[in-house]
């Protein structure tokens, strides 16, 4: 899966990011698991690897929330048409 290669996040002080989308002029800020599983979709990742990652970096989260998680993310950049499966 691929980012739209017009919208770009930018990171923010408290660890949270600010996305923002030329394309529709739309913004919206991401927490600080949003601005790494964003990071993680611009490395390449997929949604398992996505899923790994969280449950690697936060101990207490189940590999069960982790998926919910990841594909409540997904859904909603795909939404924005942020994201796309190419």
């Amino acid at each position: 899966m691929k980012l739209n290669p017009f919208a770009t996040m930018a990171p923010q002080f408290d660890g949270t990011g600010l996305v923002f989308d030329p394309n529709t002029n739309a913004a919206f800020s991401l927490n600080k698991t949003g601005v790494y599983l964003w990071n993680l979709v611009k490395e390449g990742a997929t949604e398992a690897e996505m899923i790994s990652g969280l449950c690697g970096k936060y101990e207490d989260v189940s590999e069960s929330q982790a998926a919910e998680d990841v594909r409540a993310f997904l859904e909603d950049l795909r939404n924005r048409s942020l994201v796309s499966e190419a």
